[in-house]
């Protein structure tokens, strides 16, 4: 099971620049839907990301799906665009793409090796129980990153304390569900991570949640 190195993901969040999105829709105990969008720095010179585990290609991202997991993975709805500059307001990094796409699943297990951080899931009967674990912060690094870069990371990490991390769950309205984290409403489950919590708590924090359908 693979696990996301998110450290690379307080480049985007600085002053509220944040943005990393996440939703599973379950249609039913065995298939559905995630769909996926983040914003991340962009190289000086290119349209490749500056975090190489969150790429700004359709090729890239398959080829690191396809290094964490034997599923046959298929992305469709590919979209990549470079924002413009009115839509950044941060002082370090003036080009930012926004990536989003989604990836269908037959079986949920499929997931696994994919998603941010470390998730699991177990199916009984018609019941799934799925549990993520997120890394700490300080544990990670950024990838291919210049010096310059990673003392602006060091620098500046402390100002990251309000940045969220944002899933979504989606599953049918008479189903029932239950979990340690987030907020259940009718047929979908919230939560968002806190960067504060990553940064100041070296242990991993967990998630888990189950769904039953009917």
């Amino acid at each position: 099971m693979f696990r996301f190195y998110i450290f690379g993901l307080i480049l985007i969040c600085f002053v509220g620049c944040f943005d990393y999105e996440e939703t599973i829709l379950f249609r039913k105990a065995n298939s559905g839907t995630v769909e996926i969008a983040y914003t991340v720095p962009l190289k000086k010179d290119s349209f490749h990301s500056l975090i190489k585990f969150l790429p700004t290609t359709k090729e890239d991202i398959l080829n690191n799906l396809k290094k964490k997991s034997n599923a046959n993975i298929i992305i469709r709805d590919f979209t990549f665009r470079e924002l413009e500059k009115s839509e950044i307001t941060d002082i370090y990094f003036k080009r930012k793409g926004k990536v989003s796409y989604k990836i269908d699943f037959d079986e949920p297990s499929q997931l696994e090796g994919v998603l941010l951080g470390n998730f699991s899931i177990k199916i009984k009967s018609k019941l799934i129980t799925v549990k993520r674990d997120f890394p700490n912060l300080k544990d990670n690094q950024m990838d291919e990153g210049n010096v310059g870069e990673k003392k602006i990371i060091s620098e500046t990490s402390r100002l990251l304390r309000d940045g969220r991390i944002q899933f979504k769950v989606l599953f049918p309205k008479d189903s029932e569900c239950s979990s340690n984290r987030g907020f259940i409403g009718l047929g979908n489950l919230t939560y968002q991570f806190p960067l504060q919590d990553s940064l100041e708590n070296p242990e991993a924090k967990s998630w888990e949640y189950k769904i039953r359908f009917f």
